[in-house]
């Protein structure tokens, strides 16, 4: 029932004729359903695991293409968009600048379509929406053999990332390993969270505290500052701004937590950004996610990722 809510949190931003397919889709699709994909003048597709499954009009899925599948048009399209924005595209034009808008219940929608000069994006050509999902035991991998330092998750796009570090926070936070751990949480995009308004939808334990702030490098330093964590966790490091706050917690005593996409381990060295932060001494363990969820989460020291036998 709980998954079903999760489905249905995101259908307030699709058309009309769309909710009405989805809604009549089986709840074991829906409770397993981790996208909801509308492209202009093709079929309505749904990310169901690893798989794209397609929709008929009554409501019954496939995994093959055929014609009596229900196709997105440009009307739906482009009143799920307003919806989507709540009439007002205005209000979300940060957001839209970088490809997505946070949804509601703190979700993201991928937004695509052309974009201007001045990065206002036109001409809406498809949507994305993502439907977060709480995993309990997905970081059980990790927790095994965490060593209470800096800690890097790592793992190709839809691996499962941020769904890991949600549950390892909450875990951490419980106290699960032994002992009660504060955790300061960056939610730059209220993926982490499922909230935004800053109240969490998510369960992220007991003992975290949560800032929504697209700067991570300044919720960083507000959280070290004035929250005292003894953990710092934020999805996707990607700037040198965020590597000298990391290491200034790392001087600090504070562990950082932090996720990154590669395709594959030795990718770490040939990144800038996640070979400065292995170097910098702030990152002593590296969990490296499969491609598809509920695989065994691989975990490695820092040193053995310098040596040339990794694979």
């Amino acid at each position: 029932m709980q998954e079903d809510k999760r489905f249905e949190s995101v259908l307030y931003a699709v058309s009309d004729r769309t909710r009405a397919v989805l809604q009549r889709l089986s709840p074991t699709v829906k409770a397993n359903t981790c996208e909801i994909r509308m492209r202009k003048n093709l079929p309505l597709a749904l990310t169901v695991g690893t798989e794209t499954v397609f929709i008929r009009e009554n409501g019954q899925t496939q995994f093959f293409l055929s014609g009596d599948l229900f196709k997105i048009g440009k009307a739906d399209l482009e009143e799920s968009f307003k919806r989507l924005c709540n009439n007002s595209v205005f209000d979300h034009e940060n957001e839209l600048s970088n490809g997505f808008i946070v949804m509601k219940n703190g979700s993201r929608a991928g937004v695509c379509g052309r974009f201007s000069k001045n990065g206002a994006i036109q001409d809406i050509s498809s949507l994305n929406l993502r439907i977060a999902r709480e995993f309990f035991g997905s970081a059980n991998d990790i927790l095994r053999n965490y060593q209470n330092s800096g800690l890097l998750i790592a793992g190709p796009p839809g691996s499962g990332k941020t769904t890991v570090l949600r549950d390892l926070v909450r875990q951490l936070s419980n106290g699960n390993t032994g002992r009660l751990r504060r955790v300061a949480v960056i939610d730059s995009r209220q993926e982490i969270s499922g909230s935004s308004i800053g109240v969490a939808s998510n369960d992220l334990g007991n003992n975290t505290d949560i800032l929504i702030t697209e700067n991570k490098a300044k919720g960083i330093e507000i959280a070290l500052r004035t929250m005292f964590p003894d953990i710092i966790a934020f999805d996707e490091i990607g700037t040198t701004e965020e590597l000298k706050s990391v290491s200034e917690s790392f001087c600090a005593g504070v562990s950082i937590i932090t996720t990154a996409h590669i395709g594959n381990i030795n990718e770490l060295r040939t990144r800038s950004v996640t070979d400065q932060l292995l170097k910098s001494g702030a990152i002593t363990q590296v969990a490296l996610l499969p491609q598809i969820h509920g695989g065994k989460i691989r975990v490695f020291d820092t040193k053995e990722l310098f040596c040339d036998t990794v694979i």
